[in-house]
């Protein structure tokens, strides 16, 4: 083989080198948690009993507007995990329920 060809050989390797050395894009960062509409799975449960008269007023207001029963119930932990004034009073009253 020639100096010329393998020169020629060489600078083609580098410029396939330099090609093929582009960073691949960084995966997009997975959004916060509060940004989330809903993890895939609720994992964990949870069992609650109500009075007839709470399981009532929650299947009429899911009749009402579509929400679902289990998706009121998350919001409303999730307003009591992230109000402080919200959280007081429901913990006030639950102290009552017991």
């Amino acid at each position: 083989m020639s100096k010329s060809t393998r020169a020629a050989g060489a600078a083609l390797g580098e410029q396939f080198a330099r090609l093929g050395a582009t960073a691949a894009p960084e995966p997009a960062p997975a959004p916060m948690a509060a940004e989330q509409s809903r993890p895939d799975k609720w994992s964990a449960r949870i069992s609650m009993t109500a009075s007839p008269e709470m399981k009532r007023e929650l299947e009429l207001a899911r009749l009402d507007d579509g929400i679902e029963v289990t998706a009121r119930l998350r919001a409303m932990i999730t307003l009591w995990q992230t109000d402080v004034r919200l959280r007081a009073r429901v913990d006030k009253l639950a102290r009552t329920l017991r």
